[in-house]
């Protein structure tokens, strides 16, 4: 069984003390027995069209028989001094729909991780520019795009003052409740 998991930093596992993040929690979960490899393809930063650049030579090279969609937080947010999202909403929706089509190419075992939460606090006096009422409105476009799909809502798993290290990513706590939440739906 090969499962490919795809998206950015909250999926490479960026933050986390024990350096697993919830992907790689998923990984040690599997006995020794049994042969699951788990690709992390998580690269921070990345929003749907740095994705879609790179997904389908990336799934070739595993030929997944299950494949992780996390991503979309980076496209909702807004660069600096900009009054619009990285990737307007109607865009992100079409990207989303080439990466799950390209995707049933490989497999109809498709998973859609939504976004997480941020600190609002953080994001304002950081200038990080996340916000979460632009977050939930792409987490509610993953969601919609997710109806023939399996989608794993975890925009209110963690806490953003005590599961994220920085306003944004999680601490080993959060990922370890990423992970409770994720695992057992993909397996």
């Amino acid at each position: 069984m090969e499962i490919g998991i795809w998206g950015d930093s909250i999926t490479y596992g960026e933050c986390d003390s024990e350096g697993l993040g919830w992907v790689g929690r998923f990984r040690n979960s599997f006995s020794l027995e049994e042969y699951v490899g788990v690709y992390n393809r998580g690269i921070c930063g990345d929003t749907t069209k740095d994705l879609l650049k790179r997904f389908s030579t990336e799934a070739e090279s595993i030929k997944p028989n299950k494949i992780v969609f996390a991503i979309g937080i980076n496209d909702s947010k807004y660069p600096m001094e900009q009054t619009s999202n990285n990737v307007p909403l109607h865009e992100f929706k079409e990207n989303m729909r080439s990466l799950i089509e390209q995707a049933k190419a490989y497999t109809k075992d498709i998973y859609i991780v939504g976004a997480t939460k941020v600190d609002d606090a953080f994001a304002l006096q950081s200038g990080t520019c996340f916000v979460n009422k632009d977050i939930q409105l792409y987490n509610d476009c993953l969601k919609e795009l997710s109806s023939r799909l399996n989608f794993i809502d975890v925009f209110d798993v963690l806490d953003p003052v005590t599961d994220l290290h920085d306003g944004l990513h999680p601490n080993a706590g959060g990922y370890q409740k990423l992970f409770i939440e994720i695992a057992p739906k993909i397996k």
